[in-house]
Parts: structure tokens; sequence; C-alpha cells
């Protein structure tokens, strides 16, 4: 049976459909991902022209049957908008955040730790604009821990010191020490990365730690992002845009 349904959600990814509609998914407030059709968004005329922009939190209602795909969107009101008139950092990272989560978030699959993140970052992006990169960087850390890929800083996973600095990260035990694995000094992780990571893990998005300010954290924020964009497939064109942007 059909039923209008209507959720708390985060704007996502609106795509561009016939007729000057919009598809458009959403992260929900329980996480889970869901699509809706919004036919005539795009005319100039439409009720709702502004609710559809990525990362935005709506009230969103859904008609239609349980088990359809896409359902047709029958109400949209745009509560909050993280986007920031002439901050390019900013919105260009608002595009990243909207492609991650599109990606990471499943349909029939509640994961509210994704909701919450999301929230949490696109406040930030609202209060401090010129924090953009920090972020970033902070959700890409934790979309991997809520992808269950990233192993904890705190132990060196070969020999369980937790005194020790790290000097990489393998695919078969983690997190590894300078006590148990000799690296050519080159090819190892700069002094400082277990305590940024530990700064990552501990602080609020409001408070994520600088991604650019040390070796040590550039270090983390570039492996980290090149780990997330493989476990999600590759390259992301949101990514592209803002490298080319910001280089």
């Amino acid at each position: 049976m059909s039923m209008i349904r209507t959720h708390g959600a985060i704007v996502l990814r609106p795509t561009p459909f016939q007729e000057g509609g919009l598809i458009v998914s959403f992260l929900t407030e329980h996480g889970e991902r869901l699509v809706g059709l919004a036919k005539g968004a795009k005319k100039p005329t439409a009720k709702w022209v502004s609710a559809f922009e990525p990362l935005g939190l709506v009230r969103v209602s859904f008609f239609g049957k349980e088990q359809v795909e896409v359902r047709r969107i029958t109400r949209c009101e745009l509560q909050h908008s993280p986007l920031t008139l002439g901050h390019l950092a900013s919105n260009l990272v608002v595009a990243c955040l909207a492609d991650l989560f599109d990606r990471v978030a499943r349909e029939g699959t509640e994961d509210d730790r994704l909701f919450r993140l999301l929230s949490a970052c696109a406040r930030t992006l609202k209060t401090q604009p010129d924090r953009a990169m920090n972020v970033l960087a902070y959700a890409e850390h934790w979309l991997l821990h809520c992808l269950g890929v990233l192993p904890h800083p705190r132990l060196c996973g070969h020999c369980g010191r937790d005194d020790t600095p790290l000097v990489m990260l393998s695919s078969d035990s983690g997190w590894r020490c300078s006590a148990c694995t000799p690296m050519d000094p080159e090819e190892a992780f700069p002094p400082g990365v277990r305590e940024h990571l530990k700064a990552l893990r501990l602080a609020s998005a409001e408070a994520a730690p600088d991604a650019e300010g040390t070796e040590a954290a550039r270090t983390v924020t570039q492996l980290l992002r090149q780990r997330l964009l493989d476990e999600l497939g590759g390259r992301l064109g949101s990514y592209e845009v803002l490298h080319r942007m910001l280089a």
C-alpha cells in the first residue's frame, strides 16, 4: 500500500531528471540513504527551488510503496544550509562530503552515526568556514571507522606497544611502530602521527585538528584520504574539483 512518510534528513546528491525534475538522495536521521523524485523542482516557479542544496537539513515527505526504490517527494522544507556565500573552500568541501556520504550510506541499512557525523560537519562548515579542510579530514577519518577498515592507533598491531612512534599502516596488521618495524627514515611516518590520530579521535568536528599544520598531520590526512577513496572505488569528481580549484 502506498503511504506518505516524513523524515528529518540531509540532502546528499540532486541529479537532473526529465521535464525539470530532480532525483535526490538523502541521508535520513536514522542514517539510511533514501532516494526520491521531485517533479518540476528545477522550474523557476517551483515551490522548493532552494530546498535541495547539498548538505541542507530538511524535513522531507515521500509518497510511495515501502519497497519502491525511488519514491515521489511531496514536500521538502529547508531548515539549515551549510553553504556560505563567497567562501570557495567551504562550498567545495560541502560537495565532497555529499559525495562521500552518498557512497557510504545504504538503502535499507540504518547507521545513525553517519547522520550525527554529517550534521556536526555541516554545522561547523556554516559557523567556521575557514576550517573547511580540517572538517573534511575529520569526516574522512570517522567514515573509515564507520566502515570498519581503520584500526585503532593506540597499540601497534604487531607488537602491542603504545609508547613508540608509528611508522606505517599495513594491510594485515594495521598500524606498525618503530620498535618492531625497521624502516628507511625516508619511508617511515614523521614523528607525531600517533598524537595526531589521537587528536582526531578525541576532538569534536568544531575542534577538529589542523589537517595541514604539521608534517605528521599532512601525512595522516593524505594517507586516510587515499584509503577512503580506494575503499569507495577511486577518485570522486568533487575531489578533483577541490584539488584543481585550491591547488
